[in-house]
């Protein structure tokens, strides 16, 4: 769902090129998770208000360990790559700016 440009794009695709075979397997496993989540708080019609969901890059390791590990650099710069920004937390803590998509019911 994440809001992707021509520049970023280009990024993302300079990106996976440096990926090896494990590494592109990550971050398949990666897009699928970020399929109803995105780098802007903006709604879609066809999946309802994005609400926010700030993540730690452990955070997302966590949630993804029981499909796959993943290489906390590879999180990072697969965040990075997609436009993800980050936002301070009301701790002084840093977390990975995601929005999630909560109604994301089939379109029939």
């Amino acid at each position: 769902m994440s809001k992707i440009d021509d520049k970023m794009t280009e990024r993302v695709v300079k990106w996976l090129a440096t990926l090896d075979e494990q590494e592109l397997c990550q971050a398949e496993v990666l897009d699928a998770y970020f399929t109803f989540r995105s780098n802007m708080p903006d709604d879609d019609p066809g999946f309802g208000k994005a609400t926010a969901e700030p993540k730690t890059t452990d955070e997302i390791i966590d949630d993804l360990l029981p499909m796959m590990y993943m290489h906390k650099e590879l999180v990072a710069a697969y965040m990075s790559a997609h436009g993800f920004g980050v936002t301070t937390m009301p701790d002084g803590s840093v977390k990975w700016a995601i929005w999630r998509y909560m109604d994301v019911s089939p379109i029939t």
